[in-house]
């Protein structure tokens, strides 16, 4: 990623107002890639759905369906588990100058993600959707499925000299599948395969770039796959970070006492769905500033000091740059909170209007602006989890995502059971406990960074 980093730097030097606007808003895009994007896409659509009353049902539940499938695309085995360890292998091939490797390793893991995707998507919508019809069961697993192949090509596309590109497409393909869907989406099957239109459109385009700017003799490699190359920790890390953001969600989906029947054999929740999401995008400015002090600031500061080391710097040199990327941890922690907090108060003050926009009860104010602050210590949560994975502190981050998603399970059910006022505090309360541990994690591996650098390696 240091590459992109570098980018952003260069665009600082001009036009320095305008500069800081667009170096920032690539970073919250490039940041927040299909995930963010995607909930805005369904939002829009949904108001578009209120707006043609006789869409209101098919409109609910394509927000259902899309919302599953981008969860199951982001979080379970299929890519949350090869994500992590992926995008690792890549930047080894790099170091080691194998750069004719990425493009099969790429089209491998492509292929390795949808072989396992078929398998677990096909029964699942058989199952789910029983009685739905085939065109409709064909358009879920297709959405499924591309999303899946997006998820991954993600990884490498954000990195490329062609960012503008890559937010050009995001920018065109979820564009396409708005206007789509306000001229042709009066059913739910044409709903769904619009919004797969747009993101195999976003796909062969991203794919397309990745191709472009790689050169391979090859077409397919699965040396990834090899136990010596793949990352266990890693993968695990990944897979349960993405379980934890989400087992809130499904616990609500599916509780009794929150959640109700939409479609086939999915659940929604009333209750909990707008406010989480609308928390979700309220945590965008965070995310660019994060991004791009991590990939701007302390990658340049990572590089140093492990040159230093490989290179024989002097004692000196070495901890100046470990004090210098401890300093810029602190600083972007300390930016992001600041700026962060500004938001959720602006945010706070303008929920009434937006909840009565929404046509959402104000009874549900309470549970917005806990749901809020837990998406700010997600945020917070997130972006040690990336210093670690920069360090490649692998087990101690695996170990801190078990944690999220064991500890979010068990409180936001404590949560249900303890009655509606104590709605959301579950999740708050689960990432506050592992930030604060991430925190002190991060603080003592940068503490010990030099002395584990030369003796345990």
């Amino acid at each position: 990623m240091a590459g992109i980093g570098f980018e952003l730097r260069r665009a600082l030097r001009h036009d320095r107002l305008l500069s800081i606007a667009k170096v920032y808003g690539y970073s919250a895009l490039l940041s927040s890639g299909p995930w963010v994007i995607s909930i805005i896409a369904i939002i829009i659509v949904g108001f578009i759905g209120v707006a043609t009353a006789e869409r209101g049902g098919n409109t609910v539940q394509y927000q259902i369906v899309i919302t599953y499938a981008i969860a199951l695309a982001s979080s379970l085995i299929v890519t949350g588990f090869l994500q992590l360890p992926f995008t690792h292998y890549i930047a080894d091939l790099i170091f080691a100058h194998r750069e004719d490797e990425v493009l099969p390793s790429y089209y491998g893991a492509l292929l390795m993600t949808w072989v396992g995707g078929i398998a677990f998507i096909v029964p699942l919508v058989l199952v789910v959707f029983e009685g739905h019809g085939a065109w409709f069961s064909v358009g879920v697993i297709s959405t499924f499925l591309v999303l899946s192949g997006v998820w991954i090509s993600n990884i490498l596309a954000v990195s490329l000299k062609y960012y503008r590109g890559v937010l050009v497409a995001y920018a065109f393909s979820y564009g396409l599948i708005i206007l789509l869907s306000m001229l042709f989406g009066t059913t739910l099957d044409a709903l769904i395969f619009i919004f797969f239109l747009g993101n195999a459109l976003l796909l062969v385009i991203l794919m397309t770039l990745i191709t472009k700017s790689y050169e391979s003799s090859r077409i397919i490699s699965l040396s990834f796959f090899q136990d010596k190359n793949f990352y266990w920790s890693l993968g695990f890390a990944g897979l349960f970070y993405n379980l934890g953001a989400w087992v809130d969600k499904f616990i609500f989906w599916y509780h009794p006492l929150t959640g109700e029947r939409v479609i086939g054999h999915l659940n929604a929740s009333v209750v909990y769905d707008m406010p989480i999401f609308i928390a979700y995008l309220s945590i965008l400015p965070g995310m660019a500033i994060f991004f791009f002090r991590l990939e701007a600031d302390f990658a340049e500061k990572y590089d140093l000091f492990f040159d230093a080391v490989r290179s024989g710097g002097t004692l000196g040199a070495i901890r100046r740059y470990r004090d210098e990327m401890a300093q810029i941890i602190r600083h972007s922690i300390r930016e992001v909170i600041i700026v962060q907090g500004i938001v959720n108060i602006i945010l706070f003050l303008m929920a009434p209007s937006l909840f009565s926009a929404l046509h959402i009860p104000q009874l549900y104010l309470g549970l917005f602006y806990i749901l809020t602050v837990g998406a700010q210590l997600q945020l917070g949560f997130m972006s040690v989890m990336a210093i670690l994975y920069y360090l490649d502190r692998k087990r101690v981050a695996m170990w801190l995502a078990v944690a999220f998603f064991v500890l979010n399970g068990l409180l936001t059910f404590a949560s249900i059971y303890m009655g509606p006022a104590m709605f959301g505090y579950g999740y708050a309360l689960s990432l506050l406990i592992v930030f604060t541990l991430s925190i002190l994690v991060v603080r003592r591996e940068l503490q010990e960074l030099d002395y584990e650098t030369f003796m345990l390696r």
